[in-house]
C-alpha cells in the first residue's frame, strides 16, 4: 500500500497549496491526505491558479477584470487554507475523566 508521498504529490491541488505556504509542507501534506474539504480547497486554488495564467491570452476588455477577479479567489483560497491549517494543528487539552 502506498504512502502519502507515493500519490499526493500527483496532485495539481497540493503542489499550487505547497507552493502557497513553503514553510508548512509537512502540515500542508498530514492534512491532504487526511481531509477531502482541505483537498477540494487545494484543487480549487490550483485552478484558478491555471485561470489566472490563462487570463492572459484574453481580449484586452476583459482581461484586467478576470485577473483581478482571480487575484482575489486566490487570496480567499489561501485564506481558507491557512484557516483549515490552522484548525488542524489545535490540540485541545481537557482533564481526564473520572
Amino acid at each position: 500500500m502506498g504512502s502519502s508521498s507515493d500519490k499526493a504529490p500527483h496532485s495539481r491541488g497540493l503542489a499550487a497549496a505547497r507552493e502557497r505556504f513553503p514553510d508548512l509542507l509537512r502540515q500542508i501534506d498530514n492534512l491532504f491526505e487526511l481531509d477531502e474539504e482541505f483537498r477540494v480547497l487545494c484543487e480549487d486554488l490550483a485552478d484558478v491558479k491555471t485561470a489566472l495564467n490563462e487570463c492572459r491570452h484574453l481580449p484586452a476588455d476583459i482581461r484586467d477584470a478576470r485577473r483581478l477577479e482571480y487575484e482575489e479567489l486566490i487570496d480567499s483560497l489561501a485564506k481558507e487554507i491557512e484557516q483549515a491549517l490552522s484548525r488542524a494543528n489545535v490540540i485541545l487539552l481537557r482533564p481526564p475523566r473520572h
